[in-house]
């Protein structure tokens, strides 16, 4: 495996814990700042939509910029934000340097996905891109934990700062990786928001946005839940992240299940099952059974997200770029409301409505799988 492939791992990793080491933190947060942890949770909404922002109106110039440099450079701008993020003395402030975080993570990660691509040894395309996006799972297993057990130690202004601090230290070694500049004779992109004129297109991404809103907007506040509700730590509010991240990592190794038993079967399966999980976070008396559900959820998600991510290729599987650049809106999109929504839930009724919420949706998503089913089978071979 190419060395770059490993610096591109980190680099995913550090997006990933951008993303969500505020999650669970986020009743000491606001408890520091004077605010509800609703407010507080506007940080990673902000955080969501600049990354979808980004993502959708910058992600066709990169080959224009140089896709190399513009993640130097997206790394160094969300380190120094970061940082900034760290100083924050209102929630109002937060809210907007996790906004400039989100933005710099909306320009890395197609970044990421284009250079993994770019140096992967021909015939190691996918293994090489499964490789890079392992990052996730080592920012959910080891990251977010440790960042929770540093704010939970010596303070989340503190974590934060390491956080900036990693992001910014990574760019000497980001030099090394040498992307290339378009060139007359490449064909133009396809328009960014044409995958969604594609046949089966625009069920596709509702149905990628309605997951990653239930995945984000729960996700976010289990920290605050468990740290409330059970009346753990925030060190031990990390485990949820470890938990998560331990199921989802561990199902990646058993993939090859989606090619044996096939796409449809495995989202007809998962969803329902995830769902049930969902509704079950809200409603278990222990954490010990909180965790354990936190490990069948993360093994589901890895599935279903296998699912979707390759359903999209396959709208256009020579504009590979497109598809997935969309998908990277799409997800972040949905990661605000997702926040923004169940934080209001959280706030006014309690986590057991996010889990409620969270569940109904899948169900709403089972259902347009469901039919994406049967006008398959009806259709002439």
């Amino acid at each position: 495996m190419p060395r770059a492939v490993y610096i591109l791992m980190a680099a995913i990793g550090l997006i990933g814990s951008n993303g969500l080491i505020l999650s669970p933190v986020l009743a000491d947060v606001a408890a520091d700042l004077g605010t509800g942890i609703a407010n507080v949770g506007w940080a990673l909404s902000s955080f969501g939509l600049g990354t979808a922002l980004a993502a959708l109106w910058l992600g066709r110039s990169l080959d224009d910029f140089g896709i190399a440099r513009a993640l130097r450079l997206a790394l160094l701008i969300s380190g120094i934000a970061q940082i900034t993020a760290s100083f924050s003395q209102t929630w109002q402030s937060l809210v907007l340097a996790e906004f400039a975080v989100g933005l710099a993570s909306g320009v890395a990660l197609p970044a990421i996905y284009a250079l993994a691509a770019e140096i992967a040894p021909k015939g190691a395309e996918a293994k090489t891109l499964g490789a890079v996006i392992f990052g996730w799972s080592i920012a959910l297993i080891a990251a977010i934990p440790l960042g929770a057990a540093v704010a939970d130690l010596i303070g989340w202004r503190l974590m934060l700062m390491v956080l900036g601090a990693l992001s910014i230290a990574i760019f000497p070694l980001l030099r090394r990786i040498k992307g290339r500049h378009k060139v007359a004779g490449d064909a133009e992109p396809m328009g960014r928001f044409a995958p969604l004129g594609l046949p089966g297109g625009s069920r596709a991404y509702l149905i990628c946005f309605l997951f990653m809103a239930s995945f984000y907007g729960c996700y976010a506040y289990s920290g605050a839940y468990v740290t409330t509700g059970f009346g753990v730590s925030t060190t031990s509010a990390g485990l949820i992240a470890l938990f998560y991240g331990i199921g989802f990592g561990v199902t990646s190794l058993m993939a090859g299940v989606i090619d044996r038993i096939g796409r449809d079967r495995v989202r007809i399966i998962g969803f329902p099952l995830a769902a049930v999980t969902l509704l079950a976070l809200g409603l278990v008396p222990v954490y010990a059974g909180f965790l354990a559900l936190m490990l069948i959820w993360g093994a589901c998600n890895n599935l279903l997200v296998n699912t979707i991510i390759s359903g999209l290729t396959g709208l256009a599987p020579k504009s590979k770029g497109a598809t997935l650049g969309l998908y990277s809106g799409v997800t972040y999109l949905a990661a605000s409301a997702g926040t923004f929504s169940m934080g209001w839930l959280f706030d006014h009724i309690g986590f057991v409505a996010i889990g409620s919420a969270a569940a109904a949706l899948h169900l709403g998503i089972l259902a347009l799988v469901w039919l994406e089913h049967r006008q398959n089978r009806r259709a002439p071979a």
